[in-house]
């Protein structure tokens, strides 16, 4: 394995998401094992944590009045985490501290897997952070090219998160290079030919006309891949199709699996950039067109591929999507949507519900509607700090000080919780977090916001139903554990909850208060007077009597745990394992600063 260079700021930005997730998900009753030492004069403050026979591991930064408790190598130059053992102290990385962690009394056992995942996380940090001044660069050269905010967004990846970096190529044992928005370098696409026999589709586009390649490609690049396909009798009864180059090498030695019937067609026709998911990638000269490709490099416990069924739920998702704006003025002003509805993929099995995805793609194209001079910006990179703790995002909305930026977050936040909230009054519920919300930027500042990636929008049949509202009808695999459809309104609330708040808008207040050094409880402060203004008492309105009671009147909130449920999964599969568990009400009165 790859020995790295210390980097405190690699090391500082690890530890503290251990800290963050360890915390919060209270991972083997960590807490019990905890105590806060910290003078009344000073912000300053160790969390100590009580390892019996191997010690004691200290965690040094700043108090912080929240979900977390210390934002870690605040204020002084200390080193964020230090291991008391013996009469010595020893400061530790980020990898050296989750070692001593396991090697805790209360600690189930050591887990290799864990630290393989972190160390994978550990090496694309260093590549991201080596990156960093090319990406700002190009942000400068392109300050509102969607495509300079995606690799920004790569500075931050999942928040709260030690393991979001971790990107497992195959047998690869870290980044790959040049198929990641970091380096912003083309990737060159593959292309096979698919009979039309065997595809499964939901695009009422005619696949012999080569729908694909045609939308995609520039008429020489089309003529190039009309020639090869003639060559290999491509030419009649099959669809052009794109593939991702990488998954195409781990294909292409299962023919005999199912791929047998396509004809490889070979690469270099067609260049496209990545964006910060890896598997969704921008066309040269068509930034309003990306296409997203099954890819099985394995992030968050899952394999990015595309399942027919999931593509299928998206198309109807956003048609469910397309009739709360038709019907809610506010939304339809307010809340655009990409398209999503032509995908491809190959057929391998009869049931819908049994098709892998490993060889599938879609179309996604952005609005062309939009009002002129505004442009796109992810909500994920309004979390991104770079390496001196600067927030480009903000500066570029543009922010100067503390009290600019939290009034920019308190229009971002409006605008997310608006629409959040519409749409759990109509028994849906978008996934709200960074990557698949898209700012929508004006010169006064964010005006809108734009959905992509619909098939996750979670539904609850009963509120539906309630709002008059057409029930999608999703296929779902029922082997496995379904959150798309779920019957109570506590349920559906919860993923406004944890993916909108507690990861998106959390990431981004916790962001201001490290780079205009201010307070992140102003964030929260903030979050309960906007969802206050928009759930006034007293309405006599039952879903927003239920939404307000459970954000600002329940003591606790669910919270949305990672690492055990992926520590506990053996293998990969298409969907992230999580589970809930709950934390503190951060938004009740008395936990909010006047």
């Amino acid at each position: 394995m790859t020995v790295l260079p210390h980097d405190p700021v690699r090391e500082r930005m690890l530890a503290q998401d251990l800290l963050d997730a360890l915390w919060q998900e209270d991972l083997y009753g960590m807490r019990e094992h905890c105590r806060l030492v910290a003078a009344d004069d000073t912000p300053l403050a160790a969390l100590a944590v009580d390892l019996g026979a191997a010690g004691t591991l200290l965690w040094l930064g700043r108090r912080l009045d929240g979900p977390r408790p210390l934002q870690l190598g605040a204020g002084d130059d200390r080193p964020p985490v230090v291991l008391q053992r013996d009469g010595s102290a020893m400061a530790l990385g980020a990898a050296p501290a989750l070692e001593a962690l396991q090697s805790a009394d209360w600690w189930p056992g050591r887990s290799g897997r864990l630290q393989a995942l972190f160390a994978l996380a550990e090496a694309q940090a260093a590549h991201t952070l080596a990156h960093e001044p090319a990406i700002l660069d190009r942000l400068a050269a392109a300050p509102r090219a969607l495509l300079s905010w995606e690799a920004v967004c790569c500075l931050r990846d999942r928040p709260f998160h030690p393991l979001a970096r971790a990107k497992a190529w195959g047998d690869a044992a870290g980044p790959h290079a040049g198929f990641d928005a970091e380096s912003g370098q083309p990737v060159w696409l593959h292309w096979i030919a698919v009979p039309l026999h065997r595809l499964r589709t939901g695009s009422a586009m005619e696949a012999s006309a080569q729908p694909l390649a045609r939308s995609l490609l520039q008429p020489d690049e089309l003529d190039r891949l009309a020639a090869r396909a003639e060559a290999a009798g491509a030419q009649r009864g099959y669809l052009w199709m794109p593939v991702h180059p990488w998954q195409w090498q781990q294909q292409a030695h299962a023919a005999a699996s199912g791929q047998a019937p396509c004809i490889d067609l070979g690469s270099g026709i067609g260049a496209a950039y990545p964006t910060a998911s890896l598997r969704s990638l921008v066309m040269h000269g068509r930034p309003e067109l990306h296409v997203k490709l099954s890819l099985g490099v394995q992030a968050l416990g899952a394999r990015r591929t595309l399942p027919p069924r999931y593509l299928h739920n998206g198309a109807l998702a956003q048609q469910c999507l397309a009739q709360l704006r038709a019907r809610d003025p506010w939304l339809g002003q307010h809340l655009l949507l990409c398209d999503e509805r032509d995908w491809w993929a190959l057929r391998q099995h009869d049931s819908l519900i049994a098709e892998p995805g490993e060889l599938a793609c879609v179309l996604r194209r952005y609005p062309g509607d939009m009002a002129g001079g505004t442009w796109l910006l992810p909500m994920a990179a309004c979390a991104a700090l770079t390496a001196s703790n600067d927030l480009p995002a903000l500066r570029r909305l543009p922010c100067t000080d503390a009290d600019e930026a939290w009034e920019a977050f308190r229009c971002i936040a409006a605008l997310l919780l608006e629409t959040g909230l519409r749409c759990f009054a109509n028994g849906v519920m978008p996934e709200l977090h960074g990557q698949n919300v898209v700012l929508v930027v004006g010169d006064e500042g964010p005006r809108g916001l734009l959905l992509r990636d619909h098939d996750t929008l979670r539904i609850c049949p009963p509120l539906l139903a309630e709002a008059g509202v057409d029930v999608p009808a999703y296929a779902v695999d029922t082997s496995t554990p379904n959150t798309l459809m779920l019957h109570a309104p506590a349920q559906l609330l919860a993923y406004f909850q944890t993916l909108a708040i507690e990861v998106n808008l959390y990431a981004i207040a916790a962001a201001i208060a490290v780079a205009f050094d201010s307070d992140e409880r102003t964030g929260w402060r903030i979050l309960r007077e906007e969802i206050a203004r928009l759930l006034p008492a007293g309405t006599g309105n039952r879903t927003a009597e239920i939404a307000r009671t459970a954000l600002l009147d329940a003591p606790e909130w669910p919270f949305k745990q990672l690492l055990a449920p992926l520590l506990a999964r053996d293998t990969a599969s298409t969907g992230m394992p999580s589970a809930l568990g709950s934390l503190r009400n951060p938004l009740r009165e008395n936990g909010v600063p006047s």
